[in-house]
């Protein structure tokens, strides 16, 4: 196959992955009793890189790593390439490809991402992927491969059918989303299943890419995790662990003293059944070769051997004194609730080292620090702070990973950003990604003060070109305004780990 067309007439957008780092994965391994390779010098493979939204920012943190991308749309490949071209990474390329028909001698990786490939090819894609996956990654490599899970799929199946059967298959990719559209509008008025409406109202806001390749594409193949599972088994893999959050976890009774390999079947098991008690509906499944370790289910004595980040707030005022329930919330919007006094405290340390990371002693000495400043003392119970924090990293309100350092995010008289944010922000159609691997979501004034931040301008003139920028986009704001606009905005690129 040349290219994939309706990937070039409405390709996804290109975004950076936080659950597909290499060093978080690694970390998600480590949970699960699994050692990975070291994430700074790895090689790195992303099948369906899109134009390298993902991957160039890895290239980018980790200059001792090897990366290739894979991409099937020509259009989509060909910009990814550009793009480094400018940059001059040496250390990354993307190739457009089909992932059937790769090159044996493409070498070994101790990191394959696959995200939204899975469950949207034909089924011998799938097992060429598979394949592929055993093929080429190292003895001690993992691979991230996401999937659609039939548990949560199963409800959604009549919106699928609805909207294929109500639109033209023939049409150009743009011209079915808007029909699709109109077909939304109709389902609204005809359904009353609170889910489907809930999902219909979604889809009518997100991302045009999205409702196509998910609800009108030829394949959308939600599995049973069993069968997923019976399917690495077949291409000789295993399953080590989920790096996706998640509401609740597997606890094996009876498991005291057992090796991995004799509580395998019963993990996997148990991993099924809280698919249907939870009606999963997205999985990010972390897997390795057959022949390497074999993993287990988390446990929350291998937090002692991480590092953990996070950036929340809370819009309370944080009782340190008593264990009431309290919430915590990331910059999407989810609330992750916290009632133990210490892991309050350590969430607070982790909001204020962010986009740094505290490794557990670390994290444990700023907790009890923060609760000292308030006056509250005691050494605290650390068996319950570990439980605690083993929660929230299931969650993802804290996200571990294997190596703990500091981000300089300090806001110097010269402000100057790193030269991938720059050239993302005055790119068209490219995101602009944190230190942290996250989407920043900035309007064009945010993206034209991000490319001026060259290290040549005053903050005073960077003030006066947001003024004349905003004037431009027909804004007219009092100087006052625009200075604490400015500065603000300063401060989320600093708060990012965007300056040097």
């Amino acid at each position: 196959m040349d290219t994939l067309a309706s990937y070039d007439e409405l390709p996804y957008d290109s975004l950076p992955l936080p659950e597909t780092q290499p060093d978080f994965l690694a970390a998600v391994a480590r949970l699960h009793g699994f050692d990975a390779p070291d994430p700074c010098r790895a090689r790195i493979l992303e099948l369906g890189c899109a134009q390298g939204g993902n991957l160039i920012p890895l290239a980018w943190r980790w200059p001792e790593s090897r990366c290739v991308g894979v991409e099937l749309s020509r259009v989509q490949a060909e910009a990814g390439a550009a793009f480094i071209r400018h940059l001059g990474l040496p250390n990354v390329r993307i190739v457009h490809g089909d992932l059937a028909a790769l090159p044996d001698d493409l070498g070994e990786f101790d990191y394959i991402i696959a995200h939204g490939v899975f469950s949207w090819v034909p089924p011998a894609v799938r097992q060429a992927l598979l394949d592929l996956c055993r093929r080429h990654l190292s003895p001690h490599g993992i691979a991230y491969l996401s999937f659609n899970v039939e548990a949560g799929w199963n409800a959604l199946r009549p919106l699928r059918i609805a909207l294929a059967e109500r639109t033209t298959a023939d049409l150009p990719a743009p011209a079915r989303f808007e029909q699709a559209l109109r077909v939304l509008d109709e389902l609204e008025a005809e359904w009353s299943d609170p889910l489907l409406l809930k999902e219909i109202a979604y889809l009518k806001s997100a991302a045009p890419s999205y409702l196509f390749h998910e609800y009108l594409a030829e394949f959308n193949a939600p599995m049973r995790f069993a069968e997923f599972a019976a399917q690495l088994d077949t291409h000789g893999l295993r399953y080590v662990g989920e790096a996706g959050p998640r509401r609740a976890v597997v606890e094996l009774e009876d498991s005291w003293g057992l090796i991995p390999e004799s509580m395998a079947g019963r993990w996997l098991d148990a991993e099924a059944a809280l698919d249907e008690a939870l009606a999963t509906r997205f999985r990010r499944a972390v897997i390795a070769r057959a022949d390497a370790p074999c993993a287990q289910p988390p446990q929350a004595g291998a937090l002692s051997g991480l590092a953990f980040y996070a950036d929340v707030r809370s819009d309370e005022e944080i009782d340190l004194s008593a264990a009431t329930e309290q919430c915590f919330v990331n910059p999407a919007g989810n609330t992750f609730p916290v009632s133990l006094p210490a892991m309050k405290a350590a969430a607070m340390a982790l909001a204020a080292a962010y986009p740094g990371a505290l490794d557990y002693a670390g994290l444990l000495s700023a907790a009890r620090q923060v609760m000292a400043e308030f006056g509250v003392g005691g050494e605290g119970d650390e068996a319950g702070f570990r439980e605690a924090l083993f929660q929230l990293v299931i969650a993802h309100g804290v996200m571990p990973t294997v190596s703990a350092g500091t981000v300089d995010a300090e806001l110097k008289g010269l402000p100057c950003a790193h030269a991938l944010a720059r050239w993302q922000a005055s790119s068209p159609g490219w995101i602009v990604s944190g230190a942290r691997h996250v989407a920043m979501d900035l309007d064009p004034s945010g993206r034209a003060l991000l490319g001026l931040l060259d290290g040549s301008h005053t903050i005073a003139e960077l003030v006066a070109s947001m003024q004349t920028t905003l004037a431009e986009a027909g804004l007219e704001l009092a100087p006052a305004t625009v200075n604490e606009l400015t500065h603000r905005q300063l401060w989320l690129f600093a708060r990012q780990g965007l300056l040097v």
